[in-house]
């Protein structure tokens, strides 16, 4: 299933994404040429972003509980 969405960019953010898409390849190496393409790949790597953010808050809070060994110790997180 393909949801379709318009957006519309003001003259600054369309050279900005312009730019991006010489920048940051596809998937498979090659430069994106479709405005599309490129924000699907922006939302992968801001989800990807987000999924290490989270996987590091995770294991820093695991960390700081068993530093206290388990016990509420006033340990900050």
């Amino acid at each position: 299933m393909t949801d379709k969405v318009t957006v519309e960019l003001s003259k600054e953010y369309s050279e900005h994404l312009e730019l991006l898409k010489q920048i940051i390849p596809s998937s498979t190496g090659e430069q994106i040429t479709d405005n599309g393409k490129m924000v699907e790949a922006l939302i992968d790597s801001f989800m990807a972003f987000i999924n290490e953010q989270a996987w590091w808050h995770e294991d820093s809070e695991e960390q700081s509980w068993e530093s206290c060994g388990g016990w509420s110790c006033g340990c900050s997180h």
